[in-house]
């Protein structure tokens, strides 16, 4: 009888803790769970700020510059201005694609910007040969410089609701939202408003600033986890602490985004794809110092960078100087043939060496193993094609070329000089057809294509 009534006043005693100590596991879960879910958000937060605020620096200077074309006469002066907007129009065009908007509501404006960038790449020709802007380039440099300030004046207003993250939470809510209750979708609806006037550009940009855009991501392999990718970081940039808002994967290409520091106020940004852990992008907007490398070493630091992370087989088809950097594109290059889509973006800071910049979302993109044929014609019937055009530069090579309608054309590359002007002639390997034109173009600070 004794034994009983012990049991049941252990049992009286044990079930409360029990429940008191499942009741603490649960709270410690749900804790942990708003804890994650906040820093999630806190890293959305951070990365729509930076991104903005890189849109914005982008869209003020290209109003900057375009007011500048309307009163310069100075063919130098005017290219710089162009490879400038150009710049700043594509990197615009990146940011605004990643903004949480639905689909469609920012057509128009990207649109804008890519016409805007391809369209100063056109006049860039009239710039060469020395000819002044007609009446109606300047209609429509004025046209496009009018809608680079409104949207520089919408954006500038969006400022402090970006500062206290505002629109990024609402643009979190579960239920969808008016556009009367979100300022950037607001801000965004009026300008695209204003675009119904916006005139139809003809222009003929290169083709390697349409590459990979609409195409699904080929990327295969092992997927790693967030550690993993931390200690891929940690690999490479050594002494660093890495921090991150959230472990999981998100983007097009399924990427960590990391932030290593070698101390507070120098703040990496990095994306680290899943698969296979390549560096998609690497962002250091540290102030760079008087030039002590020459463009000569610059190139080597970046062969060397992208041996390092895996990015094999890599040829320099371009570079720019600008802001103490030396910005170097890349190509794919496989069995002697160039694989114009699938680009690297490598931006050296010519202080010191270091790599400030990586965009390699186009080759992680658009690389795959390509099943080409043998050419229809050889190297010889080729050059036939182009007739008597000027002096053949080097006997030619294979390449893979991208054109607008996301599709690749296999061909002979001929670097020809006529008249003392260089152009870059694409025919078919398999037809003979001519298929592009481009011309190069040396400035004091780098090599265009047009």
């Amino acid at each position: 009888m004794e034994i009983k009534e012990r049991i049941n006043v252990n049992k009286k005693t044990i079930l409360p803790i029990v429940l008191s100590i499942a009741l603490l596991i649960t709270a410690y879960w749900g804790y942990n769970q708003y804890k994650e879910k906040q820093r999630y958000h806190t890293h959305l937060v951070n990365d729509f700020q930076r991104r903005y605020f890189d849109l914005l620096s982008s869209v003020q200077t290209i109003n900057t510059d375009l007011s500048k074309l309307l009163v310069s006469s100075g063919s130098k002066e005017n290219m710089i201005l162009y490879s400038n907007i150009w710049r700043n129009a594509y990197n615009a065009q990146e940011e605004i694609s990643q903004f949480p908007m639905k689909h469609g509501q920012l057509q128009k404006t990207e649109k804008f910007l890519s016409q805007l960038g391809d369209y100063t790449f056109a006049m860039a020709q009239k710039s060469i040969k020395d000819e002044n802007l007609s009446q109606k380039d300047r209609e429509n440099l004025e046209q496009l410089r009018g809608y680079a300030s409104t949207l520089s004046v919408s954006l500038n207003e969006l400022r402090d609701q970006t500062f206290s993250g505002k629109v990024i939470k609402l643009q979190l809510k579960d239920k969808p939202i008016e556009a009367k209750e979100n300022p950037m979708q607001n801000k965004f609806i009026q300008f695209e408003e204003r675009m119904v006037e916006y005139p139809e550009l003809i222009y003929d940009g290169p083709f390697s600033d349409h590459v990979a855009a609409g195409i699904s991501p080929r990327l295969e392999g092992k997927k790693i986890s967030f550690e993993e990718a931390k200690n891929i970081v940690k690999k490479y940039f050594g002494n660093v602490n890495v921090k991150a808002d959230s472990k999981e994967p998100g983007g097009k290409l399924n990427t960590y985004s990391l932030t290593a520091y070698k101390n507070e106020k120098n703040p990496i940004y990095i994306d680290v794809t899943q698969t296979k852990g390549y560096f998609a992008t690497i962002l250091n907007n540290r102030t760079i110092g008087k030039p002590k490398l020459s463009k000569k070493q610059g190139i080597k630091k970046a062969n060397e960078f992208l041996e390092k992370i895996g990015f094999k087989n890599m040829v320099s088809t371009y570079t720019l100087t600008y802001n103490n950097a030396l910005l170097i594109n890349y190509v794919y290059k496989e069995d002697d043939v160039v694989m114009y889509p699938d680009l690297v973006k490598v931006k050296i800071a010519l202080d010191n060496g270091e790599v400030v910049g990586l965009d390699a979302t186009k080759h992680l993109t658009s690389n795959y193993k390509r099943q080409l044929k043998t050419p229809a014609i050889s190297i010889e019937e080729a050059k036939k094609k182009m007739g008597n055009r000027g002096k053949l530069d080097g006997e030619g090579r294979l390449c893979v070329i991208p054109t607008k309608s996301l599709q690749e054309i296999f061909c002979y590359e001929f670097k020809v000089t006529y008249k003392e002007e260089t152009f870059l002639i694409y025919i078919n390997a398999h037809t003979g057809r001519e298929e592009r034109i481009l011309k190069l173009i040396k400035q004091e600070n780098g090599t265009l294509t047009m």
